[in-house]
């Protein structure tokens, strides 16, 4: 679900909708919030969750540590998958020092964090011969540095920077996938950031902060290609997709890939507080984003073969067609010809440059009225410029000037009622508008990349020369051999799109109403009882529709075969995705807890969350326009219980203060009824593209996220030491250990078509331990 990240009140979150995102030394982290429901306006762009980050900064007592894990497979169980125990060995170093440089003035603070792992990743496919071992070492490095100044008792300046970087010689191993689809990856992540923060007088602060930051990555597939389709442009890294019914040959088709995304922003936060009928304090403030990506998406580069023409071949023909699971070259891509349906390809100008604009203005006044009562009034507005591509035309399906969302006025109301000195009934409602993460870059890919779909032919070599020996043609040479520009002369080629922004009726910023009722309980001085319903409704939710380019017969609902060019409502096109704001979701929850507070050397809290989380996915398209009659159940806009859907959550967790420096901790996680999508495979209704897979070859439809996964029951466990030393160094001896009972939390198969793996454990959880120090001073 949606979220956003915020480091010392700049958003630092990654917008690719791929990879990962900034990584942070814990030993930085002077305050982490994790916000899922507030009525706070001062904090926008996300329907859902808010992760705010405050790092640490210096005083006039000089302070530093040095932490040091380590992790090995000689001290963990086996994988019960695999029947082994998966190597591994571990070795994290950190070391962080702050203090004066100017006593009362000026202070400093700087972290730096390495962190090597050697490892394996095994493969555990339904065939033996495809199940290889790859071995090398992810590292990552972190570091920081941050600077604060009192320039007066009334002013103080910051300013900050930050990196961090990733890299990883292969992915994590698939039950179903095979070897060729895991590639390598790099990431990075800078912060620069200052402050100048003024106390205008003492019931009045404003604070304002500029900065940049910048994400990237970078991936590249471990195949051998000599024949790749852009091997001219020097690239031979790659394999083509394959798409089996029941099994997956796909390296992403995007890859090679490299990523670059720099924010610039400029915040105001003004905080003024008087009595007026009570007392206010009041937020207001503003803020602007520059946001600038270069993607270079090399969008099916290798090529896509549909090879879901036929039933899975046999496990000897696989491994006959497939020796060498990175050398392309000694693939049978011929042999596969009689079960291919189509092979796309594309070609162009890969680089695409996405830029967008986003403001942001909110007041926020939290009015003790009483001193029992406190309401929370606020409101927020967002709006985005150009985040939907909206300047680029793309005819017949995008036109240019298409207007931007203004209309994201956000009321936010909260309240606290203090019914006594121990009992508080809290509550409120709100409106939270999203952000449009990955909207505008393959809209605006479509003007220099293009994607020629060759249909099967019918020639015995076809899956290997699906071009017929002549050459693959640029993106200029394509655009006069389309159908569509030549009026169907023989030989014309057919162009796929990819995610073409729908026209504005059905694109607006996603939304949620949240709202939530509850109370807290204080028992004597230490325990608290607490209790809160939550609900919210989702509203104009991404989806990505997979073809468009689809007729339907009303008395069915189902679609017309994709394949007769006649039943698509352009002919002269192939499959044509399309990015819609029109799913949707509803959430309710009941959330419990029980603190208490550290006392008498110990603590501890449990929680537990009843929880249904439901979704629909957009209804079927055709043409531009949604289906006005009622589809098939299978092909989109289903309401239901979602996928991320989970009944019971329930987490326990103490610490105890045992004596002469030993401490022990641990935690406990249950969570049960936790859905996962089921589908049968293929392409069974003839759509061109995937859909659900959920139709079966006797008609029936495979329920939606019907499977159930195993209750997931995991316990941690923390034992450390301190040991004096002089002044005020210590050491810290510490062990930890995961998942101690060795509980094996599986993971099943949920694709009927691959009776190998269907409900059958494919992947498990093991105990692993971790030893380290800490030395403090």
């Amino acid at each position: 679900r949606e979220f956003h990240y915020h480091v010392d009140g700049q958003q630092v979150t990654s917008e690719f909708g791929t990879g990962g995102q900034p990584r942070y030394s814990q030993d930085a982290i002077a305050e982490f919030q994790y916000i899922s429901n507030r009525f706070d306006a001062t904090q926008g762009r996300s329907t859902q969750a808010q992760v705010n980050v405050i790092t640490k900064s210096g005083t006039n007592q000089l302070s530093g540590l040095f932490r040091s894990n380590f992790r090995d497979s000689s001290l963990n169980s086996k994988n019960r998958v695999l029947d082994q125990v998966e190597p591994i060995n571990n070795q994290q170093y950190s070391t962080a020092v702050g203090g004066p440089l100017v006593r009362d003035k000026l202070h400093f603070f700087a972290n730096y964090e390495f962190e090597r792992e050697p490892r394996v990743s095994i493969w555990r496919t339904p065939y033996p011969f495809f199940n290889v071992s790859l071995k090398g070492t992810n590292n990552r490095k972190i570091g920081g540095a941050r600077i604060d100044y009192q320039l007066s008792p009334q002013m103080r300046v910051m300013g900050k920077v930050g990196h961090g970087q990733l890299w990883e010689p292969f992915g994590l191993p698939s039950a179903t996938n095979h070897p060729a689809s895991t590639n390598t990856t790099k990431e990075y992540n800078d912060e620069i950031l200052g402050s100048f923060t003024h106390a205008i007088s003492n019931r009045m602060v404003n604070e304002i902060k500029a900065g940049k930051t910048a994400f990237g990555l970078a991936n590249t597939n471990l195949t051998h290609w000599s024949n790749h389709w852009q091997k001219a442009n020097g690239i031979t890294a790659g394999s083509p997709r394959i798409t089996f019914t029941g099994f997956l040959i796909t390296g992403n088709q995007n890859h090679p890939r490299e990523l670059d995304q720099d924010v610039y922003s400029v915040r105001d936060d003004l905080t003024y507080a008087f009595s007026a009928k009570g007392r206010h304090d009041v937020r207001t403030g503003g803020e602007y984003l520059l946001r600038d990506v270069i993607a270079v998406n090399r969008r099916q580069n290798m090529g896509l073969i549909d090879a879901r023409g036929g039933p899975l071949p046999s496990a000897a023909q696989l491994q006959a067609w497939f020796p060498d699971a990175f050398n392309v070259d000694t693939w049978n891509l011929a042999a596969i010809s009689p079960l291919i349906r189509s092979y796309t390809i594309g070609v162009g100008k890969f680089p695409v440059d996405q830029g967008s604009k986003r403001f942001a203005l909110w007041a926020q006044d939290d009015w003790q009225i009483v001193n029992r009562l406190t309401l929370n009034l606020g409101v927020r507005y967002d709006v985005g410029i150009g985040i939907f591509a909206n300047d680029i035309s793309f005819p017949p399906f995008q036109d240019a000037g298409r207007p931007d969302d203004w209309n994201n006025v956000q009321p936010r109301l909260g309240f606290a009622y203090r019914v006594t000195d121990r009992t508080v009934i809290r509550g409120g409602s709100g409106i939270y508008y999203g952000d449009a993460f990955a909207d505008a870059g393959s809209a605006i890919g479509n003007t220099q990349i293009t994607t020629i779909r060759y249909e099967n032919n019918g020639q015995p070599d076809f899956g290997a020369n699906p071009t017929g020996g002549r050459p693959l043609p640029t993106y200029e040479e394509a655009n006069p051999l389309y159908c569509y520009n030549n009026n169907n002369a023989p030989g014309c080629l057919i162009r796929d799109v990819r995610e073409f922004t729908a026209i504005p009726q059905y694109i607006q910023l996603p939304r949620t109403w949240q709202t939530s009722i509850g109370f807290q309980h204080q028992f004597g001085a230490t325990m608290a009882l607490e209790a809160d319903y939550v609900y919210y409704k989702g509203s104009f939710e991404k989806d990505v529709l997979d073809n468009m380019n689809l007729k339907f017969d009303p008395a069915t609902g189902a679609n017309l075969d994709f394949r007769v060019r006649s039943n698509r409502p352009y002919p002269d096109w192939g499959v044509i995705s399309m990015n819609v704001h029109t799913a949707r979701s509803a959430y309710h929850g009941l959330i419990t807890g029980f603190t208490k507070r550290f006392s008498n050397r110990w603590q501890a809290s449990a929680t537990y969350t009843l929880s249904g989380l439901w979704t629909a996915d957009t209804r079927p398209f055709s043409g531009l326009f949604m289906v006005p009659f009622p589809t098939a159940r299978d092909l989109g806009g289903e309401w239901g219980l979602s996928e991320d859907d989970q009944r019971h959550r329930a987490v326990f967790s103490a610490i105890w203060q045992v004596g002469h420096g030993f401490q022990l901790s641990g935690l406990h996680y249950l969570g049960a009824g936790i859905r996962e999508s089921s589908n049968y495979g293929g392409d069974l209704r003839n759509t061109g593209s995937t859909f659900t897979g959920r139709l079966r070859p006797d008609g029936s439809i495979v329920p939606r996220n019907s499977i159930i996964s195993p209750p997931q029951n995991t316990t941690s466990a923390r034992a450390q030491q301190r040991i004096p030393l002089r002044g005020r160094m210590a050491v810290d001896a510490i062990a930890e250990v995961f998942n101690v009972f060795d509980r094996p939390n599986w993971t099943i198969g949920t694709e009927e078509s691959t009776p190998s793996q269907y409900l059958k454990n494919i992947n498990a959880q093991y105990r692993s331990a971790q030893v380290g120090f800490r030395l403090t001073f």
